[in-house]
Protein backbone atom coordinates (compact mmCIF):
# COMPACT_ATOMS: atom_id res chain seq x y z
CA UNK A 1 0.00 0.00 0.00
CA UNK A 2 1.45 3.37 -1.00
CA UNK A 3 2.20 5.90 1.70
CA UNK A 4 1.66 8.86 -0.64
CA UNK A 5 -1.38 11.04 0.09
CA UNK A 6 -4.21 10.98 -2.43
CA UNK A 7 -5.32 14.26 -4.09
CA UNK A 8 -8.24 14.55 -1.65
CA UNK A 9 -5.78 14.14 1.22
CA UNK A 10 -3.70 17.07 -0.06
CA UNK A 11 -6.82 19.27 -0.06
CA UNK A 12 -7.66 18.08 3.45
CA UNK A 13 -4.13 18.85 4.64
CA UNK A 14 -4.25 22.34 3.11
CA UNK A 15 -7.68 23.18 4.47
CA UNK A 16 -6.73 21.94 7.95
CA UNK A 17 -3.44 23.89 8.10
CA UNK A 18 -3.29 26.20 11.12
CA UNK A 19 -2.36 29.26 9.04
CA UNK A 20 -4.72 31.72 7.36
CA UNK A 21 -4.41 30.98 3.62
CA UNK A 22 -6.37 31.96 0.54
CA UNK A 23 -5.45 30.66 -2.96
CA UNK A 24 -6.23 32.92 -5.93
CA UNK A 25 -5.98 32.51 -9.69
CA UNK A 26 -4.03 35.30 -11.47
CA UNK A 27 -7.34 37.08 -12.17
CA UNK A 28 -8.03 37.02 -8.38
CA UNK A 29 -10.71 34.33 -8.33
CA UNK A 30 -10.76 32.39 -5.05
CA UNK A 31 -10.10 28.67 -5.61
CA UNK A 32 -9.07 27.38 -2.16
CA UNK A 33 -9.14 28.54 1.44
CA UNK A 34 -7.99 27.17 4.78
CA UNK A 35 -10.44 26.52 7.62
CA UNK A 36 -8.54 28.99 9.80
CA UNK A 37 -9.02 31.75 7.20
CA UNK A 38 -12.75 31.04 7.04
CA UNK A 39 -13.01 31.28 10.82
CA UNK A 40 -11.00 34.51 10.98
CA UNK A 41 -13.05 36.18 8.23
CA UNK A 42 -16.46 34.78 9.27
CA UNK A 43 -17.11 33.29 5.84
CA UNK A 44 -18.23 29.91 4.45
CA UNK A 45 -16.23 27.96 1.87
CA UNK A 46 -19.16 27.37 -0.49
CA UNK A 47 -20.05 31.08 -0.39
CA UNK A 48 -16.63 32.35 -1.54
CA UNK A 49 -15.07 29.65 -3.79
CA UNK A 50 -15.26 30.70 -7.44
CA UNK A 51 -15.90 34.36 -6.66
CA UNK A 52 -13.65 37.37 -7.24
CA UNK A 53 -11.61 38.36 -4.18
CA UNK A 54 -12.95 41.92 -3.93
CA UNK A 55 -16.55 40.83 -4.43
CA UNK A 56 -16.18 38.73 -1.28
CA UNK A 57 -14.03 41.17 0.70
CA UNK A 58 -14.96 44.77 -0.15
CA UNK A 59 -13.98 47.83 1.86
CA UNK A 60 -16.19 48.87 4.75
CA UNK A 61 -18.57 51.36 3.08
CA UNK A 62 -18.98 53.22 6.40
CA UNK A 63 -15.23 53.88 6.65
CA UNK A 64 -14.51 56.80 4.31
CA UNK A 65 -10.76 56.35 4.84
CA UNK A 66 -10.68 52.62 4.10
CA UNK A 67 -7.68 51.63 1.95
CA UNK A 68 -7.74 47.83 2.31
CA UNK A 69 -8.91 47.02 -1.23
CA UNK A 70 -6.60 49.61 -2.82
CA UNK A 71 -3.52 48.41 -0.92
CA UNK A 72 -4.22 44.71 -1.42
CA UNK A 73 -4.91 45.21 -5.12
CA UNK A 74 -1.59 47.07 -5.47
CA UNK A 75 0.29 44.24 -3.70
CA UNK A 76 -1.29 41.55 -5.84
CA UNK A 77 -0.46 43.55 -8.96
CA UNK A 78 3.19 43.71 -7.86
CA UNK A 79 3.15 39.91 -7.58
CA UNK A 80 1.67 39.57 -11.08
CA UNK A 81 4.03 42.14 -12.58
CA UNK A 82 7.31 41.12 -10.93
CA UNK A 83 6.47 37.44 -10.23
CA UNK A 84 7.91 37.76 -6.72
CA UNK A 85 6.42 37.58 -3.23
CA UNK A 86 5.16 40.83 -1.73
CA UNK A 87 4.94 41.49 2.02
CA UNK A 88 2.53 44.24 3.05
CA UNK A 89 2.56 46.53 6.05
CA UNK A 90 -0.12 45.94 8.70
CA UNK A 91 -3.48 46.75 7.11
CA UNK A 92 -6.81 47.85 8.53
CA UNK A 93 -9.26 45.74 6.53
CA UNK A 94 -12.65 45.35 8.18
CA UNK A 95 -14.57 42.08 7.86
CA UNK A 96 -18.25 41.84 7.02
CA UNK A 97 -20.21 40.04 9.74
CA UNK A 98 -22.78 37.48 8.57
CA UNK A 99 -26.43 38.31 9.08
CA UNK A 100 -26.60 35.71 11.87
CA UNK A 101 -24.03 37.78 13.78
CA UNK A 102 -25.87 41.05 13.31
CA UNK A 103 -24.42 42.13 9.94
CA UNK A 104 -22.29 45.23 9.45
CA UNK A 105 -18.49 45.27 9.55
CA UNK A 106 -16.03 44.37 12.31
CA UNK A 107 -12.72 46.23 12.65
CA UNK A 108 -9.74 44.00 11.92
CA UNK A 109 -5.98 44.46 11.36
CA UNK A 110 -3.90 42.04 9.28
CA UNK A 111 -0.28 41.34 8.36
CA UNK A 112 -0.43 39.94 4.79
CA UNK A 113 2.08 38.27 2.44
CA UNK A 114 1.20 37.45 -1.19
CA UNK A 115 3.31 34.78 -2.90
CA UNK A 116 3.32 33.48 -6.51
CA UNK A 117 3.02 29.81 -7.44
CA UNK A 118 4.35 28.78 -10.86
CA UNK A 119 3.56 26.03 -13.32
CA UNK A 120 6.41 23.91 -14.67
CA UNK A 121 6.34 26.10 -17.79
CA UNK A 122 7.17 29.14 -15.64
CA UNK A 123 3.69 30.67 -16.00
CA UNK A 124 2.04 32.18 -12.93
CA UNK A 125 -0.55 29.59 -11.81
CA UNK A 126 -1.80 30.89 -8.45
CA UNK A 127 -1.20 33.51 -5.78
CA UNK A 128 -1.21 32.44 -2.15
CA UNK A 129 -2.57 35.19 0.11
CA UNK A 130 -1.39 34.48 3.67
CA UNK A 131 -2.33 36.69 6.60
CA UNK A 132 -1.92 36.93 10.34
CA UNK A 133 -4.67 38.53 12.38
CA UNK A 134 -2.86 41.18 14.46
CA UNK A 135 -6.01 42.93 15.68
CA UNK A 136 -5.35 41.99 19.30
CA UNK A 137 -1.81 43.33 19.11
CA UNK A 138 -2.92 46.67 17.60
CA UNK A 139 -5.65 47.10 20.22
CA UNK A 140 -3.25 46.20 23.03
CA UNK A 141 -0.83 48.83 21.76
CA UNK A 142 -3.58 51.44 21.61
CA UNK A 143 -4.76 50.83 25.19
CA UNK A 144 -1.43 50.04 26.89
CA UNK A 145 -1.12 52.27 29.98
CA UNK A 146 0.70 50.63 32.87
CA UNK A 147 4.20 49.21 32.97
CA UNK A 148 3.03 45.58 32.85
CA UNK A 149 1.01 46.10 29.69
CA UNK A 150 3.85 48.02 28.06
CA UNK A 151 6.33 45.22 28.89
CA UNK A 152 3.94 42.59 27.52
CA UNK A 153 3.46 44.64 24.40
CA UNK A 154 7.21 45.09 23.95
CA UNK A 155 7.83 41.34 24.33
CA UNK A 156 5.17 40.55 21.77
CA UNK A 157 6.50 43.19 19.38
CA UNK A 158 10.01 41.68 19.65
CA UNK A 159 8.64 38.23 18.77
CA UNK A 160 6.78 39.69 15.78
CA UNK A 161 9.87 41.61 14.64
CA UNK A 162 11.93 38.41 14.84
CA UNK A 163 9.33 36.56 12.77
CA UNK A 164 9.20 39.39 10.22
CA UNK A 165 13.02 39.40 9.99
CA UNK A 166 13.07 35.66 9.26
CA UNK A 167 10.33 36.06 6.65
CA UNK A 168 12.16 38.96 5.05
CA UNK A 169 15.31 36.86 4.72
CA UNK A 170 13.27 34.06 3.13
CA UNK A 171 11.62 36.48 0.70
CA UNK A 172 14.99 38.01 -0.21
CA UNK A 173 16.32 34.54 -1.01
CA UNK A 174 13.29 33.77 -3.16
CA UNK A 175 13.71 37.09 -4.99
CA UNK A 176 17.38 36.34 -5.72
CA UNK A 177 16.51 32.93 -7.14
CA UNK A 178 13.72 34.39 -9.25
CA UNK A 179 16.04 37.10 -10.58
CA UNK A 180 18.53 34.40 -11.61
CA UNK A 181 15.73 32.40 -13.26
CA UNK A 182 14.57 35.50 -15.16
CA UNK A 183 18.13 36.12 -16.39
CA UNK A 184 18.31 32.53 -17.63
CA UNK A 185 14.94 32.94 -19.35
CA UNK A 186 16.14 36.08 -21.11
CA UNK A 187 19.27 34.27 -22.31
CA UNK A 188 17.12 31.39 -23.54
CA UNK A 189 14.83 33.83 -25.39
CA UNK A 190 17.83 35.29 -27.18
CA UNK A 191 19.02 31.80 -28.07
CA UNK A 192 15.57 30.94 -29.45
CA UNK A 193 15.51 34.17 -31.45
CA UNK A 194 18.97 33.77 -32.94
CA UNK A 195 19.88 30.08 -33.00
CA UNK A 196 16.56 28.64 -34.17
CA UNK A 197 15.68 31.24 -36.78
CA UNK A 198 18.84 30.63 -38.87
CA UNK A 199 18.22 26.90 -39.53
CA UNK A 200 14.54 27.57 -40.20
CA UNK A 201 15.46 30.16 -42.83
CA UNK A 202 17.86 27.64 -44.37
CA UNK A 203 15.25 24.90 -44.52
CA UNK A 204 12.69 27.23 -46.07
CA UNK A 205 15.20 28.78 -48.50
CA UNK A 206 16.67 25.52 -49.76
CA UNK A 207 13.20 23.99 -50.09
CA UNK A 208 12.11 26.93 -52.22
CA UNK A 209 15.30 26.73 -54.30
CA UNK A 210 14.74 23.02 -54.91
CA UNK A 211 11.17 23.69 -56.06
CA UNK A 212 12.31 26.47 -58.41
CA UNK A 213 15.44 24.79 -59.80
CA UNK A 214 14.21 21.22 -60.17
CA UNK A 215 10.47 21.67 -60.63
CA UNK A 216 10.44 19.74 -63.92
CA UNK A 217 12.32 16.80 -62.45
CA UNK A 218 10.31 16.47 -59.24
CA UNK A 219 7.26 14.22 -59.12
CA UNK A 220 4.02 15.76 -57.82
CA UNK A 221 4.32 14.01 -54.44
CA UNK A 222 7.83 15.43 -53.90
CA UNK A 223 6.63 18.95 -54.65
CA UNK A 224 3.76 18.52 -52.16
CA UNK A 225 6.22 17.30 -49.52
CA UNK A 226 8.42 20.37 -50.08
CA UNK A 227 5.39 22.66 -49.82
CA UNK A 228 4.54 21.04 -46.50
CA UNK A 229 8.11 21.49 -45.27
CA UNK A 230 7.95 25.20 -46.14
CA UNK A 231 4.56 25.59 -44.44
CA UNK A 232 5.87 23.86 -41.31
CA UNK A 233 8.95 26.10 -41.13
CA UNK A 234 6.74 29.19 -41.47
CA UNK A 235 4.49 27.93 -38.66
CA UNK A 236 7.57 27.31 -36.49
CA UNK A 237 8.89 30.82 -37.20
CA UNK A 238 5.50 32.28 -36.30
CA UNK A 239 5.46 30.25 -33.08
CA UNK A 240 8.93 31.52 -32.14
CA UNK A 241 7.78 35.10 -32.73
CA UNK A 242 4.73 34.60 -30.51
CA UNK A 243 6.73 32.97 -27.70
CA UNK A 244 9.20 35.86 -27.76
CA UNK A 245 6.36 38.38 -27.67
CA UNK A 246 4.86 36.57 -24.66
CA UNK A 247 8.25 36.67 -22.92
CA UNK A 248 8.91 40.33 -23.73
CA UNK A 249 5.59 41.74 -22.55
CA UNK A 250 6.37 40.51 -19.04
CA UNK A 251 9.64 42.47 -18.94
CA UNK A 252 8.88 45.49 -21.10
CA UNK A 253 9.06 48.90 -19.44
CA UNK A 254 5.56 50.34 -19.12
CA UNK A 255 4.76 53.92 -20.02
CA UNK A 256 1.20 54.85 -19.15
CA UNK A 257 -0.44 57.53 -21.26
CA UNK A 258 -3.85 58.46 -22.64
CA UNK A 259 -4.77 56.05 -25.44
CA UNK A 260 -7.56 56.60 -27.98
CA UNK A 261 -9.01 53.08 -28.02
CA UNK A 262 -11.55 53.98 -30.71
CA UNK A 263 -8.81 55.07 -33.10
CA UNK A 264 -6.57 52.13 -32.19
CA UNK A 265 -9.32 49.55 -32.78
CA UNK A 266 -10.26 51.23 -36.07
CA UNK A 267 -6.71 51.03 -37.37
CA UNK A 268 -6.41 47.35 -36.42
CA UNK A 269 -9.69 46.52 -38.18
CA UNK A 270 -8.48 48.51 -41.20
CA UNK A 271 -5.38 46.30 -41.39
CA UNK A 272 -7.53 43.15 -41.17
CA UNK A 273 -9.81 44.37 -43.96
CA UNK A 274 -6.83 45.14 -46.22
CA UNK A 275 -5.43 41.64 -45.67
CA UNK A 276 -8.81 39.99 -46.32
CA UNK A 277 -10.92 42.35 -48.48
CA UNK A 278 -13.44 39.71 -49.55
CA UNK A 279 -14.83 39.23 -46.03
CA UNK A 280 -18.29 40.63 -45.21
CA UNK A 281 -17.83 41.76 -41.60
CA UNK A 282 -19.78 44.47 -39.79
CA UNK A 283 -17.65 46.04 -37.08
CA UNK A 284 -19.10 48.24 -34.32
CA UNK A 285 -16.65 50.64 -32.65
CA UNK A 286 -18.26 53.37 -30.52
CA UNK A 287 -16.67 56.84 -30.52
CA UNK A 288 -14.82 58.42 -27.62
CA UNK A 289 -13.28 55.32 -26.01
CA UNK A 290 -10.12 56.28 -24.11
CA UNK A 291 -8.01 54.77 -21.36
CA UNK A 292 -4.72 55.43 -19.57
CA UNK A 293 -2.45 52.51 -20.43
CA UNK A 294 0.78 51.51 -22.13
CA UNK A 295 -0.09 52.21 -25.78
CA UNK A 296 2.28 49.61 -27.26
CA UNK A 297 1.15 46.77 -24.99
CA UNK A 298 -2.51 47.69 -25.38
CA UNK A 299 -2.14 47.56 -29.16
CA UNK A 300 -0.68 44.04 -28.92
CA UNK A 301 -3.61 42.97 -26.72
CA UNK A 302 -6.26 44.45 -29.02
CA UNK A 303 -4.54 43.07 -32.11
CA UNK A 304 -4.74 39.56 -30.65
CA UNK A 305 -8.37 39.90 -29.54
CA UNK A 306 -9.61 41.46 -32.78
CA UNK A 307 -7.56 39.07 -34.91
CA UNK A 308 -9.15 36.18 -33.00
CA UNK A 309 -12.62 37.60 -33.59
CA UNK A 310 -11.83 38.03 -37.29
CA UNK A 311 -10.42 34.50 -37.53
CA UNK A 312 -13.22 32.71 -35.66
CA UNK A 313 -15.92 34.41 -37.75
CA UNK A 314 -14.24 33.37 -41.02
CA UNK A 315 -16.86 30.69 -41.67
CA UNK A 316 -19.77 33.10 -41.22
CA UNK A 317 -21.30 34.38 -44.45
CA UNK A 318 -21.90 37.73 -42.75
CA UNK A 319 -20.09 38.28 -39.45
CA UNK A 320 -20.38 40.91 -36.74
CA UNK A 321 -17.58 42.06 -34.41
CA UNK A 322 -18.07 44.60 -31.66
CA UNK A 323 -15.71 46.35 -29.25
CA UNK A 324 -17.04 48.55 -26.47
CA UNK A 325 -16.50 49.90 -22.94
CA UNK A 326 -17.64 48.08 -19.81
CA UNK A 327 -17.42 48.28 -16.01
CA UNK A 328 -16.78 45.15 -13.94
CA UNK A 329 -18.69 44.13 -10.82
CA UNK A 330 -15.94 45.57 -8.61
CA UNK A 331 -16.05 48.96 -10.37
CA UNK A 332 -13.02 48.63 -12.66
CA UNK A 333 -13.28 50.13 -16.15
CA UNK A 334 -12.45 48.06 -19.17
CA UNK A 335 -13.49 46.90 -22.61
CA UNK A 336 -15.01 43.89 -24.35
CA UNK A 337 -14.55 42.31 -27.78
CA UNK A 338 -17.53 40.28 -28.96
CA UNK A 339 -18.12 38.22 -32.10
CA UNK A 340 -20.77 35.86 -33.49
CA UNK A 341 -18.34 33.22 -34.73
CA UNK A 342 -17.40 29.67 -33.76
CA UNK A 343 -17.54 30.27 -29.99
CA UNK A 344 -16.32 27.69 -27.46
CA UNK A 345 -17.50 25.35 -24.72
CA UNK A 346 -17.75 27.53 -21.57
CA UNK A 347 -16.56 24.59 -19.46
CA UNK A 348 -13.08 25.22 -20.89
CA UNK A 349 -13.02 29.02 -20.59
CA UNK A 350 -10.11 29.01 -18.11
CA UNK A 351 -7.95 26.97 -20.51
CA UNK A 352 -8.17 29.64 -23.18
CA UNK A 353 -5.50 31.78 -21.52
CA UNK A 354 -2.84 29.10 -21.11
CA UNK A 355 0.04 28.96 -23.63
CA UNK A 356 -0.54 26.40 -26.41
CA UNK A 357 -4.11 25.76 -25.24
CA UNK A 358 -6.39 25.37 -28.26
CA UNK A 359 -10.09 24.46 -28.32
CA UNK A 360 -10.18 24.23 -32.13
CA UNK A 361 -7.92 22.24 -34.43
CA UNK A 362 -5.31 24.08 -36.49
CA UNK A 363 -6.90 22.73 -39.67
CA UNK A 364 -10.09 24.61 -38.72
CA UNK A 365 -8.54 27.83 -37.45
CA UNK A 366 -4.76 28.25 -37.74
CA UNK A 367 -2.73 29.77 -34.93
CA UNK A 368 -0.08 29.06 -32.31
CA UNK A 369 -2.19 29.14 -29.13
CA UNK A 370 -0.09 31.97 -27.66
CA UNK A 371 -2.22 35.04 -28.40
CA UNK A 372 -4.65 34.91 -25.47
CA UNK A 373 -1.83 34.08 -23.02
CA UNK A 374 -0.10 37.25 -24.24
CA UNK A 375 -3.31 39.28 -23.78
CA UNK A 376 -3.73 37.97 -20.24
CA UNK A 377 -0.15 38.85 -19.33
CA UNK A 378 -0.61 42.40 -20.68
CA UNK A 379 -3.88 42.82 -18.75
CA UNK A 380 -2.24 41.56 -15.55
CA UNK A 381 0.63 44.01 -15.99
CA UNK A 382 -1.97 46.79 -16.02
CA UNK A 383 -3.47 45.49 -12.77
CA UNK A 384 -6.61 44.18 -14.46
CA UNK A 385 -8.21 40.85 -15.19
CA UNK A 386 -9.64 39.14 -18.27
CA UNK A 387 -12.39 36.57 -18.68
CA UNK A 388 -14.27 34.92 -21.53
CA UNK A 389 -17.87 33.97 -22.19
CA UNK A 390 -19.20 32.02 -25.14
CA UNK A 391 -21.01 29.01 -26.53
CA UNK A 392 -20.35 26.74 -29.52
CA UNK A 393 -21.75 28.21 -32.72
CA UNK A 394 -22.95 31.37 -30.93
CA UNK A 395 -19.77 33.38 -30.58
CA UNK A 396 -17.44 34.65 -27.88
CA UNK A 397 -16.99 37.72 -25.74
CA UNK A 398 -13.67 38.61 -24.10
CA UNK A 399 -13.85 41.26 -21.37
CA UNK A 400 -10.88 42.83 -19.61
CA UNK A 401 -10.24 45.58 -17.10
CA UNK A 402 -7.28 47.93 -16.73
CA UNK A 403 -6.55 49.35 -13.27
Amino acid sequence: MSGEPAPDDFRLLFESAPGLYLVLTPDLTIVAVSDAYLAATMTERDAIIGRHLFDVFPDNPDDTEATGVHNLRASLERVRRHLTADAMAVQKYDIRRPASEGGGFEERFWSPVNSPVFRRSGELAYIIHRVEDVTEYVRLRERATDVGEVDALRARAERMESDIFIRSRQLADVNRRLAAANAELEAFSYSVSHDLRAPLRSIDGFSQALIEDAADMLPENARRHLDRIRAATRRMAHLIDDILTLSRVARAHMKREAVDVTDLAGRIIGDLRRDDPARLVTVTIPPGMTVVADARLLRIALENLLDNAWKFTSRCERAHIEIGPMTSADGQRGFYVRDDGAGFDPAYSEKLFGPFQRLHGEAEYPGTGIGLATVQRIVHRHGGRIWAEGAPGVGACFSFTLA
